[in-house]
C-alpha cells in the first residue's frame, strides 16, 4: 500500500498528530524538537539503506510530530494593538469593508477593518484584526419569508455595503460567544475577527477606500450578474442559482431552505466539488485541443483559482479546490481521475494549510464522500454497464437506464460512507434523500451552464435580452425547488438520531472499510477466510454476544441516576436532571439538543417539562427546534397569545405532535419534577413589549436557585444557593444584597457587572457550559 498509495499513510499520520495535539496539548519547543528527531531519524533510515518498513515507520513518526506541532502553532491570537483591547465597552467606530457582505434572510454581516475607535475615555487609530457587525433587517416586523422583502435586502445590502465601504458605526464591543457544539468565537477567530458589534445602534455609510482594485472590479461584476439574476427571476429560483452558480445561497429563503434540510440535498446550495468538476469539463477539452494533456492541466489551474477567488474563498470552497486542483496535478505526472492516493494527497494539503478542518463538518462530509466515489464508483459502474450491456439490447433505451441508475448509484455510494458522518452533526437522517438526490442532481450541470451563460448576459447585455438568456435556466430552477419541497412535506422525510455516538460510528467505518478490504482479495483468499470463519463459527458468535451483552451492561451502569440533583446550564437555557433521573428544560438560546443529547441516557427522549419563558418568536422557534429532537410531558407557557401566522401553525404542529399537555402558567405555580425536586413559578410583565414572562425558583432540599430568565421574572432570593441571569439587565445592588453563592450569566451581551469577591460568577460567554451538582445540603460546581 505504501507504494501505490504513499499519501495515504501521509494524511493519516498528519492527521492523527492534529487530533492527538487537539485532544492532548504539549509545548511547542517538546514538539518541534519531537520533529527534529524523526527528520533526523528518517534520512538515517534512509541513508542506511534500512527496511522499507523501518523507514516508513520513522516517517510516518515525523509525520504525526508536523501534524502537531502545525495544530499547535495555528492557534489564532489577536494582535498587541487588536480592537478586541475594547471589548465589553460601547464604541464609535470607523471602518472598511473588507469584503463582500454575508447576505442571509434575517441579517447581513460585514467584517471591517478598524480605521479608528471612540470610547467614553479614549479614541484611538492604531488597531489590528478586524470586527464582524451584523446588520439586521430593515424593519422589524419584516416576514423574512416574504420574497419581495428579501428580494429588496439582496439587492440594497449588496450595493449599500460593498467591498471597500468606510461606514461609521456605534454600538456595544463584544466577544463573540462560545456555545457548546460550536465555538462562534474560534470561528471568527481564524477568520481574523476577535470583535463583533451584534446589535449597531448607528450604521451609515462615509465614504470608499477598497484595498485591491482587481478584488473590487471581481466582486463589482459578480454584483452585476447577481442583480441581474434577482432583478429577473423569482427570489427562490434566483437564490438557488446565486448558490449554485456564485455561492451567495445564505440569502435562501428559511422555508426552502428547510425543504433543502429535510431532503438531505443542502449540498446544492453550496460551491462544492462538483462546480469545479463541471468547470473543468467545460475548459479542459478546449485546452487539450489547443495545447495539449499535460499543458492543458497546467492552464486549467489559473482557472479554478480565479473562480475560487471569485466565489469567495470558504473552507467549502477552498477544499473542492484543492481536490480538483491535485487531480489536475496527477494528470500532469500521467495519472487519470482521483484516486485514494489524490484524496489523501489534498487531505494532507489542506491540513496543511489549516489543521482545523480535520474536526470541520463540511471537511468531514466532503472526505467521506469523496471516498466513497474513489472506493466503489467505478466497480460498481463497471458491473453495471456490463449488466446493462447484456440485458438491454437497445442502444438507447440503454443509454437512458444507465443514466438514470449512475445518478443513483453515485448517490448511493455517497451516502454509504457520509451517514455516519451526518448522525454525528446533524443528528438526524433523511428518510427522502436517496430519491430526491437521485432526481435532482442530473439537473444541476444544465443550471450550472445555463446559469453561467444567462448571467454573464443579463450582467453585460439590455432588459429585454438579459430575459430571454435567464429563460432557458428557470425551468430546471424550478423544477429542483418544486421537487425538493413536495419531498419536504413526506411526515417522515426527517427522522431524529439522539443516540449515535463516535464510538458508534468508528464500528461502522471498522466494518463497512473491513469488508470492502476483504471484497477486494483474491477469490481464493476470500475462500480460505470464509472457511475459517464457518469453522470457529461457534466461538465467534458466543464472542460477539458476549462483547454486546457487556457493552450494554456497562452502558445501563453508568446511566442509572446518582440520586443528585444536576443542573446544566448553556445559552441563557437551564437543563435539569432530578436526583431520580427526570428531565426539565428551562428554554432561552443555547445549543439544548447537543447538551441533552450527551447528558440523557440512551432511549430517554422525553422531558417531563419544557418552561417556555416567553411566547415570542425567538423563543418559540428555539422550541420548535427543541420539540423536534425531544418530546415533552408538560410544555408550561406564560399567558397570553400568539400571532396567527403561518410560522406559528407549523409551530403548535411541532408542540401538539411532541407534548402530552400544554400548561398555562400561573403565578405561584409549583410543579413538582419528583419527590426532592421542585419548581415554583413566577409571572411578570416586563416593561419593554408588555408580554408577560415566566422566572422559576428550584428548590432540592436546602439548596434553592433562582431562574432569573432574560426578563428579570423573578427577585432575588436572599440566601440561593445560585442565581441565573442575564447580565445587562441585572440589578447589581439587589443581587448584591441577596449574596448568593454562585452567579451564572447568561450568554449575553457586554461585560458582566463585578461583584464582591465572595460571589463565584461564571460566564457562559467565556465557558460556553456550567454543570452543577446538589445533594439537597450544598450545591458544587462540577
Amino acid at each position: 500500500m505504501t507504494r501505490s498509495n504513499p499519501f495515504v499513510l501521509i494524511a493519516l499520520s498528519v492527521a492523527a498528530g492534529v487530533w492527538l495535539a487537539a485532544n492532548f496539548p504539549m509545548p511547542t519547543a517538546l514538539l518541534a524538537a519531537a520533529l527534529a528527531v524523526g527528520v533526523l531519524a528518517t534520512i538515517g533510515a534512509a541513508w542506511l539503506r534500512s527496511a522499507h518498513l523501518s523507514i516508513w515507520i520513522t516517517a510516518c513518526a515525523m509525520l504525526v510530530c508536523l501534524g502537531a506541532l502545525r495544530y499547535t502553532l495555528d492557534a489564532p491570537l489577536p494582535a498587541v494593538r487588536s480592537v478586541a483591547r475594547y471589548n465589553g465597552q460601547r464604541i464609535t467606530l470607523e471602518g472598511v469593508v473588507v469584503d463582500e457582505p454575508d447576505v442571509r434572510p434575517t441579517h447581513t454581516n460585514l467584517r471591517l477593518r478598524p480605521l479608528r475607535i471612540h470610547t467614553a475615555q479614549a479614541s484611538d487609530d492604531a488597531l489590528d484584526d478586524l470586527v464582524l457587525v451584523r446588520v439586521a433587517s430593515h424593519e422589524a416586523h419584516e416576514d423574512h419569508s416574504d420574497d419581495k422583502a428579501l428580494r429588496r435586502r439582496v439587492q440594497s445590502d449588496y450595493k449599500d455595503w460593498a467591498y471597500g465601504s468606510v461606514v461609521h458605526v456605534e454600538g456595544l464591543l463584544d466577544a463573540p460567544p462560545r456555545m457548546s457544539s460550536f465555538d462562534y468565537r474560534e470561528y471568527l477567530a481564524r477568520r481574523w475577527a476577535f470583535s463583533w458589534i451584534k446589535q449597531p445602534h448607528k450604521l451609515k455609510k462615509v465614504g470608499e477606500a477598497p484595498e485591491s482594485w482587481f478584488y473590487l472590479r471581481l466582486l463589482q461584476f459578480k454584483n452585476a450578474m447577481r442583480q441581474s439574476v434577482w432583478s429577473i427571476l423569482p427570489a427562490r429560483e434566483a437564490a438557488l442559482l446565486c448558490g449554485i452558480l456564485l455561492g451567495d445561497g445564505r440569502a435562501m429563503p428559511l422555508d426552502v431552505k428547510e425543504a433543502f434540510r429535510r431532503t438531505g440535498t443542502s449540498h446544492l446550495i453550496a460551491i462544492s466539488g462538483s462546480n469545479f468538476s463541471i468547470l473543468v469539463a467545460l475548459t479542459l477539452p478546449l485546452m487539450i485541443r489547443w495545447a495539449g494533456r499535460r499543458r492543458a492541466a497546467l492552464l486549467v489551474l489559473p482557472i479554478i483559482a480565479l473562480y475560487a477567488v471569485f466565489v469567495g474563498l470558504e473552507a467549502s470552497v477552498v477544499r473542492a479546490a484543492v481536490m480538483v486542483s491535485v487531480g489536475l496535478v496527477g494528470m500532469l505526472l500521467w495519472r487519470t481521475g482521483v484516486t485514494l492516493n489524490t484524496l489523501c494527497a489534498a487531505t494532507f494539503i489542506l491540513l496543511l494549510y489549516d489543521p482545523h478542518m480535520l474536526f470541520n463538518a463540511g471537511f468531514q462530509l466532503s472526505f467521506s464522500a469523496t471516498l466513497g466515489l474513489v472506493l466503489y464508483a467505478d466497480r460498481m459502474k463497471d458491473r453495471l454497464y456490463a449488466w446493462a450491456s447484456s440485458r438491454i439490447p437497445q442502444r438507447r433505451v440503454q443509454q437512458a437506464v444507465l443514466f438514470v441508475a449512475e445518478v443513483a448509484l453515485l448517490t448511493l455510494v455517497t451516502h454509504l460512507t457520509t451517514l455516519p458522518v451526518q448522525w454525528l452533526i446533524f443528528e438526524s437522517f433523511s428518510s427522502v434523500a436517496l430519491p430526491t438526490n437521485a432526481i435532482v442532481v442530473p439537473l444541476q450541470p444544465p443550471i450550472m451552464i445555463l446559469g453561467a451563460f444567462g448571467a454573464l448576459v443579463a450582467a453585460l447585455a439590455p432588459p429585454v435580452i438579459a430575459k430571454l438568456a435567464l429563460l432557458p435556466v428557470s425551468l430546471p430552477l424550478g423544477a429542483t425547488i418544486y421537487i425538493v419541497q413536495e419531498f419536504a412535506k413526506f411526515k417522515h422525510a426527517l427522522l431524529a438520531v439522539m443516540f449515535f455516538s463516535v464510538p458508534a460510528a468508528i464500528a461502522y467505518y471498522a466494518v463497512l472499510l473491513g469488508s470492502t478490504a476483504f471484497l477486494l482479495q483474491p477469490a481464493a483468499v476470500r475462500r480460505a477466510v470464509g472457511r475459517l470463519l464457518w469453522t470457529h463459527r461457534a466461538a465467534l458468535s458466543v464472542s460477539v454476544a458476549g462483547l454486546v451483552v457487556l457493552s450494554l451492561g456497562v452502558l445501563f451502569w453508568f446511566q442509572q441516576p446518582d440520586g443528585r440533583l444536576h443542573l446544566t446550564f448553556v445559552g441563557s437555557s437551564a437543563i435539569v436532571r432530578s436526583p431520580s433521573g427526570r428531565q426539565a428544560v428551562f428554554l432561552g438560546d443555547g445549543d439544548v439538543v447537543n447538551t441533552l443529547r450527551r447528558t440523557m441516557p440512551v432511549g430517554d427522549g422525553e422531558l417531563e417539562a419544557l418552561v417556555l419563558p416567553q411566547r415570542s418568536k425567538r423563543y418559540w422557534q428555539n422550541a420548535s427546534v427543541l420539540l423536534d429532537h425531544y418530546s415533552a410531558r408538560d410544555l408550561i407557557l406564560p399567558p397570553g397569545s400568539d400571532p396567527p401566522t403561518d410560522d406559528m401553525k407549523l409551530v403548535w404542529d411541532v408542540v401538539r405532535a411532541n407534548t402530552v399537555r400544554v400548561v398555562t402558567a400561573t403565578d405561584g405555580l409549583v410543579w413538582a419534577l419528583d419527590d426532592q425536586v421542585s419548581l415554583t413559578i413566577a409571572l411578570r410583565m416586563p416593561a419593554q413589549d408588555g408580554r408577560q414572562a415566566i422566572g422559576a425558583r428550584l428548590s432540592h432540599g436546602e439548596v434553592v436557585i433562582d431562574l432569573v430568565g432574560e426578563q428579570q421574572a423573578i427577585d432575588y432570593q436572599p440566601g440561593a444557593a445560585l442565581i441565573f441571569l442575564d447580565a445587562q439587565r441585572t440589578d447589581v445592588v439587589a443581587l448584591k444584597a441577596a449574596g448568593p453563592r454562585w452567579v451564572v450569566w447568561a450568554d449575553g451581551a457586554g461585560l458582566p457587572p463585578l461583584l464582591r469577591a465572595s460571589i463565584r460568577a461564571l460566564n457562559l460567554k467565556e465557558v460556553s457550559e456550567a454543570t452543577f451538582v446538589s445533594d439537597g445540603r450544598q450545591l458544587i460546581f462540577k
